[in-house]
């Protein structure tokens, strides 16, 4: 793709009739689905916080709640109230979690659990930078609803102790145990850019833009590398590739289309046209890597030479790659009205919407085995909870607006 062929607009290139078509999908699908299915069953009125383990029909079948996870359900529900509706309901349930946070989540040195009990007791500190970053922009985006002087202090210092550590040894072991290798993880540009651009949009700073740019440039100049056509998860802090040991092999679809997708934002915002390239390039090159063709989905994970990767779960599909690829290619679909991205949209939208749904109890199933039948029915865990889908419905919600 060339620069002339992205414009910094949308119109012309989706029909109106597509437009109100998908428009009224993806309402439906968050409006009436995801969001009061998390209403309903995830809220502890007793003990505060959410309920971060729910099977099929939203009941619990663990009472633990993840912290990560409530950092996200506080962010979104904090940002659906301060960009779409200022609802009364939606503001009293990001209370509800923050409330639990500062109370129970953080340590003395201003740490955080990854983990906690229904009352909230600590079980496990691990993941702990991860944890950090989803709470950070919760409190942020809830300041923007309930401009607390204490919050915003409480963000600024949670900003300058993660920043530090990107781009260094994590607390968070690549593997679940020590590996004698250092990488540059593409996890942590990610991170540095979600809290920046949130950061940004409440306090606008030549700061954030700064970390902007640095995660742009990091994730471009050490892990995309376009000769293989492929976004590599860990490299040598200087970006070379390690390919020797599996752990440099690894291409993760998901992970790269949603970084994408985020450096498309940016360009857009600057009007920048070859950063708008080069990250639709990306999202094409993970969909090509990762697309099952003869089931169909988005392979989880894989090695770029095709060796068996360390994850058992390699070959499953998961609900939030797909969710994530449907903004970035309906994005690139209203940008550039090229007919190959307007096929792979509705390649990606067939199978997410034919697959993930849960038509009868609502909400959606959050993992497929290869040929799309069932690993587990359960709605929440540790990992699946109010983010990446309800973050996609509604991006495409607004794109479409």
């Amino acid at each position: 793709m060339n620069n002339t062929q992205y414009k910094n607009k949308r119109s012309g290139h989706i029909s109106a009739l597509q437009v109100s078509k998908l428009r009224e999908h993806y309402k439906k699908a968050l409006f009436d689905d995801v969001i009061p299915w998390w209403e309903k069953y995830s809220l502890d009125q007793q003990f505060g916080g959410y309920l971060t383990r729910l099977e099929r029909d939203g009941k619990a079948y663990s009472e633990d709640k993840d912290m990560w996870m409530t950092g996200r359900q506080i962010w979104m529900f904090s940002h659906l109230y301060n960009t779409h509706e200022n609802r009364k309901r939606w503001k009293e349930i990001a209370r509800l979690g923050l409330d639990f946070v500062l109370k129970h989540a953080f340590t003395k040195e201003g740490k955080m659990y990854f983990r906690l009990n229904r009352q909230g007791r600590p079980l496990s500190t691990v993941l702990s930078l991860y944890t950090e970053v989803f709470n950070a922009i919760a409190i942020a985006e809830y300041y923007k609803l309930e401009p607390r002087q204490s919050l915003k202090e409480k963000a600024m210092v949670m900003y300058d102790r993660m920043t530090a550590r990107f781009g260094q040894p994590t607390d968070t072991p690549l593997l679940g145990y020590p590996l004698k290798a250092e990488f540059h993880l593409h996890a942590h540009d990610m991170c540095r850019m979600t809290v920046a651009w949130v950061y940004n949009e409440i306090w606008p700073d030549q700061k954030f833009e700064k970390d902007i740019n640095l995660s742009c440039n990091s994730i471009l100049e050490k892990h995309w590398k376009p000769d293989r056509r492929a976004l590599l998860e860990n490299v040598a802090p200087d970006g070379q590739p390690m390919l020797d040991i599996p752990e440099g092999r690894l291409f993760h679809p998901g992970h790269a289309i949603e970084s994408a997708w985020m450096m498309m934002e940016i360009a857009q915002k600057h009007d920048d046209g070859e950063l708008f390239t080069t990250a639709l390039n990306i999202v094409l090159a993970s969909l090509e890597f990762g697309w099952d063709n003869e089931y169909g989905g988005l392979r989880y994970l894989g090695n770029i030479d095709k060796t068996p990767c360390h994850n058992l779960e390699a070959d499953l599909k998961l609900w939030w790659p797909h969710c994530e690829s449907l903004y970035a290619l309906l994005m690139a679909w209203a940008y550039t009205g090229r007919e190959d991205i307007r096929k792979w949209y509705d390649k990606v939208h067939d199978y997410t919407f034919s697959h993930f749904p849960d038509p009868e109890f609502g909400e959606w199933f959050g993992y497929l085995n290869s040929d799309g039948s069932r690993v587990w029915t359960a709605k929440a865990n540790g990992w699946k909870g109010f983010f990446h889908l309800p973050r996609s419905l509604y991006r495409c919600y607004q794109l479409l607006s």
